[in-house]
């Protein structure tokens, strides 16, 4: 009996031991496996902050308003945009402004003592990080490219302040236009401050599950304490990170000893058993993991992928196009879109940031509805979300479906019981086999949602070879406009395109047109440099030049009047109105003569147009709409304008002797503008037979072809003494 029962007892007693080893084994290699995924989580937590603080910082350092603000010391601005949008939205502690030679221009500190900042106490730091930034920007000349995260260089450090562990980040203030030349590592720069303890703790251990996380200088853990070395960029130690590390194993061995001490003799059943809630415990890990491995990798607000997790996505699926075998008759084309609100910021600014959420998750929900299967979908941006659309036979695939989004898309949406009204902005780059690569292939949605946007926004192009040689000849005649400029305009001259009275057909003025004759390019149309003029800012100086201009050679025709146009960017500038008043004043010219012509965007601006108009009137000119039917004209708001002249857009002329709805609605027109006291003039007159019309409808004044293209101001001189000149003001 003992013969057969000894095997069995030691076989027990074998496997009694042996499974407690094995068991206490398995649950160290887990509890260690586990720490070392929250160690690799906790390093990845405090580098993605130093990227996202710099990242933060460019929404407001590569801006030209915010290097002229800061040179000229516009507090308010300064306050308003590099002080409470950094704290308000982005949660950051403390902001500062250097100046060249590293003084402290502007400081942002919160009221709360727990987050302020003592500039002194991080000093140097600061300093030290603000001087090797200006070395690499020296070195590299002024060069902005910082890679596909960040567009600009910029130094960024931990560092122990007053006792507290800090994120250090300083970035150049720079020109986002490249109008403002700054000598490399002569810039301003914006330094932004935030603690590593407090909030930041709280907020880390919520989202991610670090139970007891705390900070501390010195390295004395307290028992079965993790932790995790902050150093700086020398490699000095700052302090410690502390936490209670998520131990399964520990947990589920310190259940299973007494029980197996007790019950021994009832090992394998134990195991079984126990061996059970093992598996229970690990799948709790793993799903923990799991969601934060969703949350590291996914959009809070929308639920959609991140940039990061796209990349990704997009890389594999490449992967997978060029190594996996398909059938010959299944599509392999693929299509990156970029995806833009149309302006957003207006709406932000507008509803507040919860308005802009809203609006964020109501495109985000519908993107994610309308896209078709195995298509990939990513908020990257504020207000932008990439697409990955796939088995595409051709780009028109790709046209269709931007078609049925931005048709799906454009319904309003309802944020705080307004409707909104949304439109999307599309670049499309097709790749018809997987070849291009993802970077390509981003270069190129990049490069035609630029192009969208440039062509008025709320429309979709794709990508075309020739995008990168006009973006090339864009590039050199912004350059050469930028050097004539800087060289007095001397490229540049005024044409003047004649207007006359109906119906006797008298010389009323002439209008004001731009013209550039470049040495080497030859004559550059308008409608190749105005609009890079207005995207750079550099009508402002166009604008001004053109009026000064105008005024001086109108001075010879005192008998006729002169109009000019005058850009958006002009109107909204607060010294607009100053500035026409010192042109008047030092070219000696007679507002009365003087007919300054904006378009129908200016009447988006609301009050600020009401106020702006009711300025440059007391200056004694005269305003008139210029292609009026094209823009956001209301009848509504123009009757409450103070406006003299509406001109008639040439798209109304051009079939109004052939169309009796142009000819009705012209008409229409002509006579709201009598009731409101205006004057109207008929643009684009090219034939007798439109003239007739026009006069026979009432028309005040006429320009176009038929009379005379615009002409040089010698041959004005000749015009004047020519025709019979009409009586009036003008």
């Amino acid at each position: 009996m003992l013969t057969r029962t000894l095997p069995i007892v030691l076989c027990a007693l074998l496997l009694n031991f042996g499974g407690l080893g094995l068991l206490y084994w398995a649950t160290q290699e887990a509890d260690r496996v586990a720490y070392e995924r929250q160690d690799h989580l906790f390093e990845r937590v405090i580098s993605d902050l130093r990227g996202q603080i710099a990242h933060d910082q460019e929404s407001v350092t590569v801006w030209d308003d915010a290097v002229v603000a800061v040179r000229d010391g516009d507090e308010a601005w300064i306050e308003g945009n590099l002080g409470i949008w950094m704290q308000e939205y982005f949660d950051h502690n403390a902001l500062f402004v250097l100046s060249p030679d590293n003084r402290l221009l502007h400081q942002f500190i919160l009221d709360d003592p727990q987050y302020a900042v003592d500039y002194d106490k991080a000093k140097g730091t600061i300093l030290h990080l603000a001087e090797t930034l200006r070395t690499r920007m020296r070195e590299n000349g002024g060069k902005l490219e910082a890679g596909a995260y960040l567009q600009t260089p910029g130094a960024v450090d931990v560092a122990l302040i007053d006792g507290r562990p800090t994120v250090v980040s300083v970035k150049a203030l720079v020109s986002d236009s490249g109008d403002i030349a700054q000598v490399p590592g002569s810039e301003f720069i914006f330094v932004s401050v935030r603690y590593l303890d407090g909030k930041f703790l709280a907020e880390t251990e919520r989202k991610f599950l670090f139970d007891g996380l705390r900070f501390s200088v010195t390295d004395q853990s307290r028992e079965k304490e993790a932790s995790n070395r902050l150093v700086d960029m020398t490699g000095q130690t700052i302090g410690y990170f502390f936490w209670s590390p998520y131990r399964p194993g520990s947990a589920v061995f310190s259940y299973l000893l007494p029980m197996l001490a007790a019950l021994g003799l009832l090992l394998l059943l134990l195991i079984v058993f126990f061996g059970l809630q093992l598996r229970l415990r690990y799948r709790k890990q793993r799903l923990a993991e799991r969601q934060m491995y969703h949350m590291a990798r996914h959009d809070s607000l929308t639920g959609l992928p991140n940039r990061s997790c796209f990349n990704d996505a997009v890389d594999e699926f490449l992967h997978r196009l060029e190594y996996e075998p398909r059938r010959a008759d299944q599509p392999s084309g693929i299509a990156l879109l970029f995806i833009d609100l149309d302006h957003f910021k207006q709406i932000n600014d507008t509803m507040g940031h919860p308005g802009g959420d809203a609006m964020i998750r109501a495109v985000a929900g519908r993107l994610r509805a309308n896209v078709p299967t195995g298509s990939i979908i990513a908020r990257v941006g504020g207000d932008e979300f990439t697409l990955l659309l796939t088995g595409l036979r051709d780009i028109s695939d790709a046209e269709a479906f931007c078609d049925s989004l931005s048709e799906a898309g454009h319904a309003p949406v309802e944020v705080n019981g307004r409707l909104i009204p949304i439109s999307m902005s599309i670049g499309i780059a097709f790749d018809a086999d997987g070849g291009l690569g993802r970077d390509e292939l981003i270069r190129r949605a990049d490069v035609a949602l630029y192009r969208a946007k440039a062509n008025g926004r709320n429309c979709h192009v794709a990508f075309d070879p020739e995008m990168d040689a006009i973006n090339r000849e864009k590039r050199r005649i912004e350059h050469e406009l930028r050097a004539t400029l800087d060289a007095g305009a001397k490229q540049l001259k005024l044409q003047f395109q004649p207007l006359y009275t109906l119906p006797g057909e008298t010389l009323l003025g002439v209008e004001a047109l731009a013209r550039w004759e470049h040495p080497e390019l030859g004559n550059i149309r308008p409608d190749q440099f105005i609009p890079i003029a207005e995207e750079t800012g550099m009508i402002r100086e166009i604008g001004a030049w053109a009026l000064r201009s105008a005024c001086e050679a109108a001075l010879h025709w005192p008998d006729i009047g002169i109009s000019v146009n005058v850009s958006v960017l002009e109107f909204e500038d607060p010294n607009y109105v100053e500035n026409v008043r010192t042109i008047l004043h030092e070219t000696g010219f007679d507002p009365g003569h003087l007919v300054l012509e904006v378009t129908e965007t200016v009447m988006a601006s609301g009050e600020l147009s009401e106020r702006i108009l009711g300025e440059l009137k007391e200056l004694g000119v005269m305003i008139a709409i210029d292609d009026f039917g094209t823009g956001f004209s209301s009848l509504g708001r123009l009757r409450n304008l103070d406006v003299d002249i509406i001109k008639i857009d040439r798209i109304f002329i051009d079939q109004i002797d052939v169309s009796v709805r142009d000819r009705e609605l012209v008409r229409a027109i002509i006579e709201f503008a009598h009731m409101a006291g205006m004057e109207a003039t008929a643009e684009g007159v090219e034939n007798a037979s439109q003239l007739d019309c026009l006069r026979m409808i009432g028309c005040d004044n006429v320009q176009g072809f038929y009379y005379s293209r615009p002409i040089d101001a010698h041959l004005v001189d000749q015009l004047v003494l020519q025709r019979p000149i009409a009586s009036g003001d003008r």
